[in-house]
């Protein structure tokens, strides 16, 4: 079990890596405008067909979840993020901390959480993790499936404007529907680092909520879409935002 999420973690690591090289070459490629009341908009000059990653890459090697024994599931979600198979190197063992739940995701079968692990004053991480759901004598318990990570420091600074890291996390998305609790349906999310993602705009869709939250003193903004209505792929969305 340990081998095959190192696997996956691998896995997905290198395919955000390739998403994002990807977008930031051919990012430039469309038509960047802005109106007198500074709405930025961005419309891509050729579209390309939505494709979601399970189909993009077939023969990515998954977990059986119908076959996970029951003796690998929590009774939380915190201690289901203490499994010593995920893998998570030493010096950042404190990314197994759910220190403060920003947003959850759940179905039937699943639970996604985003959360805050804390490391001092000075670092901190943000977490997306899903689980699977079972009922095992009577109880809900959870057992961890995938999760993507990013750490910040106090000190940090954004090097790109919210209008074109849009762009970026959008380019992502695609890669990333292995943490939708509904598969099926089109997740779309990303977090910005101030209050224009308000007017955010996605193929003439606003996001189905915005979450304020703060992290090292510092303001983020969580965006998503639960089923985003659209046909293209992530890096060819047009969209709209205030800068």
């Amino acid at each position: 079990m340990k081998k095959i999420l190192k696997c996956i973690m691998l896995i997905i690591t290198l395919v955000i890596a390739g998403f994002l090289l990807l977008v930031m070459i051919g990012f430039f490629g469309g038509d960047d405008t802005k109106n007198s009341d500074n709405v930025y908009f961005y419309e891509p000059e050729k579209k390309k067909q939505y494709v979601p990653s399970d189909i993009l890459n077939p023969g990515v090697l998954k977990v059986d979840e119908e076959n996970i024994p029951d003796k690998e599931y929590s009774d939380t979600l915190e201690l289901a993020m203490k499994n010593p198979d995920i893998d998570i190197s030493p010096e950042d063992d404190y990314m197994r901390n759910m220190d403060k739940i920003i947003k959850e995701f759940k179905s039937d079968r699943y639970i996604a959480v985003y959360f805050i692990s804390e490391k001092g004053e000075t670092e901190a991480a943000t977490t997306f993790a899903k689980f699977k759901i079972k009922e095992i004598d009577g109880k809900e318990k959870y057992v961890f499936l995938t999760k993507v990570s990013s750490k910040s420091t106090k000190d940090a600074k954004s090097g790109i404007k919210t209008s074109k890291g849009i762009a970026l996390q959008l380019g992502l998305s695609d890669a990333l529907q292995d943490l939708n609790v509904n598969p099926g349906n089109r997740f779309v999310y990303g977090v910005v680092p101030d209050d224009s993602v308000y007017s955010l705009k996605v193929e003439g869709q606003e996001p189905d909520e915005i979450v304020h939250f703060t992290m090292l003193g510092k303001d983020y903004y969580l965006w998503y879409y639960l089923n985003l209505n659209s046909d293209y792929s992530g890096d060819t969305l047009s969209y709209e935002i205030k800068e």
